[in-house]
């Protein structure tokens, strides 16, 4: 199934109607017994319809923009995504003003030798970035985390071919399925140092509203099955290469210690907003002179992330 750019946001106009997202936010407080589900549904339609369409218009922006100011364009759209995100699972946010800040903080640059790629962002323990781990993905105990910008790039499966190109690593290993099973290859146990049955523990780990099964294993893969395939291969250690449509694993063992596609792309954003808002300098040069590997890595980066969040957040909407 292909995901075109504009149908994307044509499968999210039905938010436009405040009936519609009435419903709908009322439909996902039933989930969670939230009291007062439907006065809260009523209360928070308008703000989930205006975040979407705020954030959309954001994106819409970052489309006929220059790179120069492309990151902020994006990354404003993406905040305003998530906050519609997380009322279809907190009806009372924003509680508080400690998480209407971003989350994430980024050291100050130094001007010799500064390389973007070595470059990181620390995770506050108050913010829109920690409220969102929790509240969409069950995620805590991030404060005082620090992502490196490559190990963040080296994420975004987009990315793996240029960074194989530039030699920045990142391997990602095809994954074959059906309606029925999932084929793992082996290579995968090994780099993780897992047994099937491991393998298949830290699956249910990560997801445990799908149960998983082994259907078959031999030399070179394990094929696994599980109540609902579509819900597993949505969700981490998988990944989803919306250029080609295909599903990955990372080879990696450190991917163990994984995020939601979308939180990568949040820190990523978030870093490069702060750069080309307040470095501007550095920027500016970085865009005239493409003097280092970070310049395709970046513009590669904001050409796929400007497709793969709408994606992504269709799919947390509509999961």
């Amino acid at each position: 199934m292909l995901y075109p750019y504009n149908n994307v946001w044509d499968e999210l106009c039905y938010f436009s109607s405040a009936q519609y997202s009435k419903n709908y936010l009322q439909t996902k407080y039933e989930r969670f017994h939230s009291i007062d589900k439907k006065s809260k549904a009523f209360h928070n339609a308008y703000p989930f319809l205006y975040y979407i369409e705020h954030g959309k218009s954001y994106f819409l922006a970052a489309r006929q923009s220059q790179i120069n100011v492309k990151p902020t364009l994006l990354f404003y759209g993406l905040v305003q995504l998530i906050k519609a995100c997380i009322l279809t699972v907190d009806p009372n946010y924003p509680s508080t003003t400690a998480i209407l800040a971003h989350g994430v903080t980024s050291r100050k640059i130094k001007k010799t030798g500064y390389s973007f790629l070595e470059d990181e962002v620390k995770i506050q323990k108050n913010g829109l970035f920690t409220h969102a781990a929790k509240e969409l993905f069950n995620i805590t105990n991030l404060d005082g985390e620090k992502f490196m910008m490559l190990q963040l790039l080296q994420s975004i499966p987009e990315l793996s071919t240029l960074l194989k190109i530039t030699k920045k690593g990142s391997v990602f290993v095809p994954i074959n399925h059906d309606d029925d099973t999932i084929v793992v290859p082996e290579q995968i146990l090994s780099s993780y140092h897992f047994t099937a049955e491991r393998f298949i523990t830290f699956l249910q780990s990560k997801q445990n509203t799908v149960n998983i099964d082994l259907v078959s294993q031999d030399p070179r893969n394990i094929k696994i099955k599980s109540n609902n395939n579509e819900r597993l291969l949505r969700n981490v250690p998988f990944y989803f290469n919306l250029s080609n449509q295909n599903y990955y694993l990372k080879t990696q063992k450190e991917s163990l210690m994984i995020l939601p596609e979308i939180l990568y792309h949040y820190l990523l954003l978030y870093n490069l907003s702060m750069i080309c808002r307040y470095e501007t300098d550095w920027w500016c040069e970085l865009l005239q002179t493409f003097s280092t590997d970070d310049y395709p890595l970046i513009n590669q980066f904001l050409t796929s992330t400007e497709q793969k969040i709408p994606f992504l957040i269709h799919r947390l909407l509509t999961l």
